[in-house]
């Protein structure tokens, strides 16, 4: 989790840097640089965020202590030095709304620069004679060299691309793009180790461990919540340079961008998905197996074997009925009662907050996809319609690939539907 962690600050530090850079070379001339820094400031106010999870369980909690060989360098992180540098060269400018982002950002750089290097302190311990440095740690050299961007190779408009290929250089946009996809993905992996270290606990017995545990998976999924807003610090044309592009050569069009690559092919996502009990739904189970319609593979070997095995909502049941519980309503009492199962009814309770939290991701990336592309197909083919019926908002009317709604349910639906027969004592 701690690796995880830095590297997080590093594939943002790396975003920062690029819209410093971004920025000095407008130099306000344009709205470019009013929009850089407004991506900056909601960079570190996600940073701080970032560093209330950090804290709480890494720090307070585990107290991990990591040595390493740097040449005394008390932030650390060369980028971050970078960025401190960098910083003190702003544009200049006689517009108000640039003197105001240049004041604010440089406020909360002055604030999280401090909280960084206590975060550090508190964490990394240097060591001039031993290894690894801190860039070889989190593997600095190769998760530098994952943001080339490539694209489908050029294809004549109708025809399937072939190949791939790396473009010259990318935008600073698309590199936060890449970066913010990327940090989904390293946060994704670290919540599923959660989640099946929660279920061994309660198959284990121990509900005050799988509680503390799920509570991290809690933390992390509000943090994904505001890092799914940064997309929408670009402008939807900044967007669409990238997504997709035209050409014409010989009297024909050719495209390339994204497509068909989609956030449809979060694998691990789904993974979540599964473990967390969508499993068990039907029309979740029929989405698994794929659409001709799709130019995607929707389920990977390693899903297939999730599924035969044991979901949060399974181990719950089974930690449950272990203490001779028959209905979840017996888990809860009024807070001036004593109450025997007060470990499950707390463990039940951060399972709700949990689908709460993952609720609401479903319906941010839906008002996120909509600021960029509005109402059209996304480069996966499913669109913000899809997005919207999944989340429940609305059933999409037009593109339609899959027959039955595809409304994806909560995960701990019993909890739920309990609240509602709840009465007063």
């Amino acid at each position: 989790m701690l690796v995880t962690a830095y590297q997080w600050y590093e594939l943002w530090f790396r975003v920062l840097l690029a819209d410093l850079r971004a920025l000095a070379a407008d130099n306000g001339a344009t709205f470019e640089s009013i929009k850089l820094l407004r991506r900056c400031i909601a960079l570190f106010q996600l940073f701080d965020l970032h560093a209330d999870l950090v804290e709480s369980i890494v720090v307070r909690e585990l107290e991990l202590t990591i040595q390493l060989r740097v040449a005394g360098n008390e932030i650390f992180s060369d980028q971050f030095s970078q960025i401190v540098a960098l910083s003190r060269r702003l544009p200049v400018s006689d517009d108000p709304g640039l003197v105001d982002a240049a004041r604010e950002y440089s406020a909360h750089l002055k604030s999280f620069r401090v909280r960084f290097v206590r975060l550090v302190r508190a964490t990394l311990i240097p060591r001039r004679t031993r290894i690894p440095t801190f860039a070889e740690w989190l593997r600095l050299p190769e998760l530098f060299d994952l943001q080339d961007g490539p694209k489908a190779a050029w294809a004549e408009v109708g025809s399937q691309p072939t190949a791939l290929m790396k473009p010259d250089r990318i935008s600073a946009d698309e590199n936060m793009f890449i970066v913010v996809h990327q940090c989904f993905e390293i946060w994704f992996q670290v919540m599923l180790d959660h989640i099946d270290r929660v279920n061994a606990q309660l198959f284990d017995g121990n509900i005050a461990n799988a509680a503390r545990l799920m509570r991290h998976a809690v933390q992390i999924q509000r943090l994904l919540n505001r890092q799914i807003e940064i997309p929408a610090t670009m402008l939807p044309l900044d967007f669409l340079r990238f997504r997709s592009q035209k050409m014409e050569r010989d009297g024909k069009m050719f495209v390339t961008g994204l497509s068909p690559a989609s956030g449809t092919e979060s694998y691990q996502f789904r993974e979540i998905e599964i473990a967390c009990g969508l499993r068990d739904n039907s029309v979740f189970q029929h989405y698994l197996r794929g659409n001709e319609k799709l130019p995607i593979q929707l389920l990977t070997p390693r899903q297939s074997e999730r599924l035969k095995r044991p979901s949060l909502v399974d181990a719950f049941r089974h930690a449950v009925t272990q203490r001779g519980i028959e209905k979840f309503d017996a888990l809860f009492t009024p807070a001036n009662i004593s109450n025997p199962n007060a470990d499950l009814a707390d463990l039940a309770d951060t399972f709700i907050e949990f689908d709460e939290a993952f609720r609401f991701w479903r319906l941010a990336h839906v008002s996120m996809v909509e600021k960029m592309i509005g109402a059209k197909s996304g480069t996966g083919f499913l669109g913000p319609e899809y997005l919207m019926e999944t989340a429940g908002i609305k059933i999409q009317e037009k593109n339609r690939i899959f027959e039955e709604r595809q409304v994806r349910p909560r995960f701990f639906e019993e909890l739920w539907q309990m609240r509602s027969r709840m009465g007063a004592y």
